[in-house]
């Protein structure tokens, strides 16, 4: 490629030297009538002719005789011509421009092609990798739960003092170790993270595993069995938990944010200082549920199911309340400003004051015991 242009550069210089010697040639600037060839050209020549006496060999004449030779002016193809002449250069000039132009073109676009070969040869090979890791994690642990005798001995229900107990105490180090591992080799690989959190499900063992921080955002574990799992500060955001069995669970400061547990079964779950913020828990069973501290901002909270549950120090800031059963429920220090409380059910909550319920919304929409009606200055309800 190199050689080309080089050779294209020469023919160039060369044809553009020879158009300006040319037109010198043909076109002195002697006068404009003259380069220009615009009307008739002429050309003299003067001619001596000479007479000899043959016999003395004297010169005894000299004749001098001028001539003019008229001819025409320059014609449509002389023009042509030298336009030709001219326009070489440029137009070796424009080849040359040209051919870079589509050798770039095809240099990008041959450079566009490599990179999209090696990113899906990479994904392939990522993806590869992902899978023989699961394969891998599931063999492993299968050997584990069989021939180390993890799955009898998980079953047993040891007490420390059990001679066995020390065996079942390391398998299930192992088990979460390995368990952990896959998890962050499996990264954003969110449909294998399913099948992993799955097949501990399947086997008993998510009870029994410590997942403490475990990255499960985005995972969809609908209507899985997480009962008494310790999900403790485990990143759960966005994750698809619709009708999952939490029961026990430990979410303990998980991170829950965007979550969605309509009609999960979180009774008796530790929530404590977990992060619900726009969670959707329409229709959830959060009875007995421990919720201090617990950011509950804009959380859909609709039919939701809290009796008996501590909110003490929730946050509860623009929450949907509409139609919960707050019944018995401790609200002490709950903040409750902005949110909505129609068809509420506060009958009998405790540690709340009048104050604190009348900074939410539509809080005359609300159902109270009668002691509390008066405290709010509402009147008695119809059918008392």
């Amino acid at each position: 490629m190199t050689k080309r242009k080089l050779l294209i550069r020469i023919a160039v210089l060369a044809a553009l030297v020879g158009a300006i010697a040319t037109f010198a040639k043909l076109y002195p600037f002697e006068g404009v009538g003259e380069w220009t060839g615009i009307g008739k050209d002429s050309n003299k020549s003067v001619s001596t002719d000479t007479e000899i006496n043959p016999k003395t060999k004297e010169v005894t004449k000299i004749t001098k005789k001028e001539t003019e030779n008229f001819q025409s002016s320059k014609t449509l193809w002389d023009w042509l011509q030298l336009g030709g002449t001219i326009a070489i250069p440029f137009a070796l000039l424009y080849f040359e421009r040209t051919e870079q132009r589509r050798s770039d073109e095809r240099a990008h676009k041959e450079k566009e092609q490599a990179e999209e070969r090696a990113e899906r040869e990479k994904e392939i090979a990522d993806n590869n990798l992902r899978e023989q890791a699961l394969e891998a994690y599931i063999d492993r642990m299968s050997e584990l739960l069989i021939d180390k005798k993890l799955k009898m001995l998980s079953g047993k229900n040891l007490e420390r003092s059990h001679p066995e107990y020390p065996l079942l105490e390391a398998d299930i180090a192992t088990a979460r170790a390995r368990t952990l591992s896959v998890l962050r080799r499996l990264d954003q690989d969110i449909e294998r993270k399913e099948s992993v959190i799955r097949f501990l499900s399947d086997v008993e063992l998510i009870s029994n595993l410590d997942l403490n921080g475990a990255n499960l955002e985005s995972a969809n574990l609908e209507r899985a069995n997480l009962v008494e799992a310790n999900l403790e500060g485990a990143n759960l955001e966005e994750a698809n938990l619709v009708g999952a069995h939490l029961k026990g669970a430990n979410l303990k400061g998980a991170k829950l944010k965007g979550a969605h547990l309509r009609e999960a079964n979180l009774v008796r779950a530790n929530l404590v200082e977990a992060n619900l913020v726009e969670a959707n828990l329409e229709g959830v069973n959060l009875e007995g549920v421990n919720l201090e501290g617990v950011n509950l901002v804009r959380t859909n909270l609709v039919r939701a199911n809290l009796v008996g549950a501590s909110l003490v120090g929730a946050h509860l800031e623009g929450t949907y309340l509409w139609e919960v059963n707050l019944e018995r429920a401790n609200l002490w220090k709950a903040n409750l400003a902005g949110a909505s409380l129609v068809r509420t059910n506060l009958a009998q909550a405790k540690q709340i004051n009048p104050e604190q319920v009348k900074s939410a919304n539509n809080w005359e929409l609300a159902k109270y015991d009668k002691e509390f009606r008066a405290k709010l200055g509402l009147p008695p309800e119809a059918d008392e």
